[in-house]
């Protein structure tokens, strides 16, 4: 997961965008969501995946889905805290 939060977070930078966007698009690229659970559906049907192994994955996809509102929410936290320090300093 961090992985890829700071895999995106860079690149991201680099093209301009501010840390705090940068941060959120981190955070929505680590959305596994409906695509992974139907690609793991299909792997346990066809007995590729052994019951343990599907389980971990269904419960990664899922923590990782559901991370994905609490950090946005800390991003918008942190965008919404910058600005009122930002507007106090004047």
């Amino acid at each position: 997961m961090t992985g890829k939060l700071v895999g995106s977070m860079i690149p991201a930078r680099l093209t301009g965008m501010s840390w705090n966007e940068a941060f959120s698009l981190g955070a929505l690229m680590n959305t596994r969501g409906l695509v992974e659970l139907i690609a793991l559906n299909i792997g346990y049907d066809l007995g590729i995946l052994p019951p343990r192994i599907f389980s971990m994955m269904v419960l990664m996809a899922l923590a990782t889905t559901f991370m994905t509102g609490a950090l946005l929410s800390l991003a918008s936290w942190a965008q919404e805290r910058g600005a009122a320090l930002a507007a106090a300093a004047r």
